[in-house]
């Protein structure tokens, strides 16, 4: 067995009703071969194409998998550009009161629940993550990074899985295409990881269309009536494109015959995976302790992996004194600017307990960590408590007595993947054409960041 090869299309231009017969031509070529597409739906689309009369487009997807691309895609503000401008709390509920309407339309209309979400463009935010789960769309595709490459993280809740390939590269270079696309996915798929992922995408439009529309261009919003639908390409063009992909698909339904998936798939096998250690009782918290790290950061641990957050949440769970064999459970990461402690704070055993019960019961009533913790006077950030709560656990294992003073000790208290290579280029500034030039997302940068404290593998 090799990597899975999951196909995923993203179905957005609402705005040029000729590109309805590429969104018929793409589902219909894929079942003829035998493969099964990812179909990441915008909410406007599925509307026109309900009212522009297209059920045989909705009748041509039923085989495949249906995923959520937005309610209105490029359409300003897009996410990224009104996150930046809010809170965490405001701004997952904007996420909310924006998308469940375009969630149930897409729904409705293809009769599924999607699986998937993927972001318009390069627009996106942790809140993007975390609310697009408790809808019920746990996988975040095209994701703006991945655990490895190939391999999927967990963050904010949300399954990450990056795209890997493409369809739209060949369009515009016909010598020689058939066999340039054999070549090119079939090392995709054997450089990938054999327990990992190649995502294949294209924008099904394309197919018709020899340029997206360029109505939300540079932060411009026109009006609906004043919208402008794309170019088309010459027919000729579009013949030689369809021939060849035709051909190209055919070639890996039946010669190259990969291990297909689906964002279904991925989800039931990763969320399964991630359930099968989730009860930790005194003794094996006792050994954690020993492994969590100086710097907030996933840690592989008794079988699994864990995230910082998992870490927190468990360290301090024991030092409150429930050492009942419970369920890890995970809250997002500090909202705001964590804390940094400046000098040592020292308490009695039993003051700093009450102080991780408190905090531990505010973590389950807000679902995050804290971002500043008062104690006497100061404040001190999540991961100098968690590295305090965790030399106690050492001290108490060590002499089976708990220490009867506990020292708080300043500590980093940003995730070491925040220097990841991938991580730290992440930008929206001149990273997608719809944004205003001057859009740069400073305040989302800080919430992808903090959010780091949930990241781990999958």
């Amino acid at each position: 067995m090799g990597p899975k090869l999951i196909f995923s299309f993203d179905s957005e231009d609402y705005e040029t009703p000729a590109a309805d017969d590429a969104e018929l031509w793409w589902a219909q070529a894929m079942t003829r071969h035998g493969l099964r597409a990812s179909v990441c739906l915008v909410g406007e689309l599925a509307r026109a194409l309900r009212d522009r009369g297209r059920q045989d487009v909705f009748d041509a997807w039923q085989p495949h998998e249906i995923a959520y691309h937005s309610d209105m895609h490029s359409a300003h503000p897009t996410h990224a550009e009104y996150l930046d401008e809010l809170d965490w709390d405001a701004g997952c509920r904007r996420v909310e009161a924006e998308e469940r309407a375009g969630v149930s339309d897409v729904r409705n209309l293809t009769g599924r629940q999607p699986i998937a979400h993927c972001k318009p463009g390069a627009s996106w935010g942790p809140q993007v993550a975390a609310t697009m789960n408790d809808l019920q769309l746990p996988v975040f595709c095209d994701a703006p990074f991945e655990w490895s490459p190939g391999r999927p993280a967990w963050y904010c809740g949300a399954l990450m899985l990056k795209y890997h390939h493409h369809f739209d590269g060949y369009f515009a270079e016909p010598e020689n295409r058939v066999e340039r696309m054999k070549r090119d996915l079939e090392q995709k798929l054997e450089t990938a990881p054999s327990d990992g992922y190649v995502v294949m995408f294209t924008h099904p439009c394309r197919l018709l269309t020899s340029a997206f529309p360029d109505n939300f261009t540079a932060g411009q919003n026109p009006p609906r009536e004043d919208w402008r639908p794309a170019p088309l390409r010459p027919q000729q063009e579009v013949d030689a494109i369809k021939g060849d992909f035709d051909e190209f698909l055919r070639w890996v339904g039946e010669e190259l015959k990969p291990d297909l998936g689906s964002y279904a798939d991925l989800y039931r096998a990763h969320h399964q995976s991630s359930q099968q250690r989730r009860r930790l009782g005194g003794e094996e918290v006792a050994g954690l302790a020993t492994a969590v790290p100086d710097v907030p950061g996933p840690v592989e641990w008794g079988g699994s992996w864990l995230s910082a957050a998992e870490q927190w949440t468990t360290l301090i769970r024991i030092v409150s004194g429930d050492e009942r064999r419970l369920p890890l459970w995970e809250a997002l990461g500090p909202v705001e600017q964590p804390a940094a402690l400046d000098e040592p704070v020292g308490l009695p055993f039993a003051d700093f307990r009450r102080l991780c019960r408190t905090e531990l019961e505010s973590a389950y009533l807000l679902r995050r960590l804290p971002a500043a913790v008062p104690v006497n006077g100061a404040h001190i950030g999540p991961n100098a408590l968690l590295q305090a709560a965790r030399q106690a656990i050492r001290e108490q294992a060590s002499s089976g007595e708990w220490p009867a003073r506990v020292v708080i000790r300043p500590a980093e208290e940003t995730p070491a993947l925040a220097e990841r290579e991938d991580i730290a280029r992440v930008r929206y500034h001149h990273t997608w054409s719809i944004f205003s030039p001057d859009f740069e997302g400073r305040n989302l940068l800080k919430h992808v960041r903090r959010q780091l404290w949930t990241m781990k593998p999958a």
